[in-house]
């Protein structure tokens, strides 16, 4: 019999530095497979291979934030992104996606994230079922066309992201396919693609549903904006946001730093109750309490506000209190509907608009 070869163990002292290097490159390539993966593995790995790209793009997220900005200015003044920099947007871009709250991601969102996913896979040159049953896998299984036990294949990938793209179209579809967002990240992050301006050309028409879905994450994974530092003698002075009335009921607002809005929430009488609400993500998700809390659903939880409803008298109560806090308050059927008319109302006002959209972009998705 030949002699087989023989596996030696080496073993070497590194740095606290590279420690943390290579400790950062598991997590990120277990997120990428699924499955823990030790730091063993990964500089076994870098020891028989030099993946420049992936050692760039763990570089790049040692940084979040600074690299995040970076990826913003280059793709508003059309500028390419390396291929490393795309990867690193569909990383956050799964964080995103991942994220466990109760505000849900939006269809523009998903939508973005599956179409962009669907533009790459085109540039894809050699067949590789296993990773296209895990791109199956991360699908919607009624969407799959046939059998959902049939060999995976490029054209089931492909046909499988147009029906959830298709059904996703639909304003009342409730289900959003969170899972898919993780396809990009991997095919990225997979070596399937090389030509950095082809992934330039497909990628670009989707960039600002994947930023949006990129802040998100990023939000999540470390509770701050993607924002530059302003001094406040570069600050531009914006206009005022009127007050909002609807049914005695009234919303103010007061701008401060950056794009960050304050707002006051207004109870009827002349010595009614006025609650602030300080952040862009609790804000939103009051907003999402709003639409989310009806008679049928009976109650709503989030990271800011837990809301309810119970009967009187045959007649559907609403209530809502601060996790913060505990103060709660309670409304009619008519009352609560009025609330939601008014901050409806403050929404479409230009001027909040405007601002509310540039804070979309610096905390994403929420």
């Amino acid at each position: 019999m030949p002699d087989q070869p023989q596996t030696q163990t080496l073993s070497l002292r590194i740095s606290e530095g590279l420690r943390k290097r290579l400790d950062h490159i598991r997590k990120v390539t277990s997120l990428r497979k699924g499955e823990d993966v030790s730091t063993s593995e990964i500089a076994k790995q870098l020891l028989e291979s030099s993946p420049a790209d992936r050692l760039e793009v763990t570089e790049l997220i040692r940084e979040p934030t600074e690299c995040l900005l970076r990826i913003r200015k280059k793709c508003e003044a059309e500028q390419p992104l390396s291929l490393a920099e795309w990867t690193v947007l569909a990383y956050y871009v799964q964080q995103g996606a991942d994220a466990i709250c109760n505000t849900p991601v939006s269809r523009e969102s998903c939508i973005a994230f599956l179409e962009a996913f669907q533009a790459v896979y085109k540039l894809r040159k050699k067949p590789n079922p296993g990773k296209d049953e895990y791109y199956l896998t991360k699908l919607p299984s009624e969407f799959r066309p046939g059998e959902t036990m049939q060999p995976a294949s490029p054209e089931a990938v492909r046909q499988t992201v147009a029906e959830t793209v298709r059904q996703l179209a639909d304003p009342a579809m409730k289900w959003r396919p969170i899972l898919a967002g993780r396809n990009l990240y991997v095919f990225l992050d997979g070596d399937e693609v090389n030509d950095a301006d082809a992934v330039n050309r497909a990628l670009r028409p989707y960039w600002e549903g994947l930023w949006r879905m990129a802040a998100r994450g990023h939000y999540f994974l470390y509770k701050e904006p993607i924002r530059s530092k302003v001094n406040a003698s570069d600050s531009v002075v914006q206009p005022a946001i009127p007050n909002v009335f609807e049914s005695n009921f009234v919303l103010s607002f007061v701008r401060s730093d950056g794009n960050d809005v304050l707002l006051s929430f207004s109870f009827p009488g002349p010595h009614g109750p006025v609650y602030p609400m300080s952040s862009y993500p609790m804000i939103q998700e009051f907003r999402a309490m709003l639409n989310g809390l009806t008679a049928k659903s009976r109650h709503w939880n989030g990271e800011y506000f837990f809301g309810y409803t119970w009967d009187r008298e045959g007649e559907t109560q609403f209530s809502f209190r601060a996790h913060a806090n505990g103060i709660t308050f309670g409304f009619s059927q008519e009352e609560w509907n009025a609330v939601r008319k008014l901050f409806r109302r403050a929404w479409e006002m230009p001027e909040l608009q405007a601002t509310w959209d540039e804070l979309t972009m610096e905390y994403g998705d929420l």
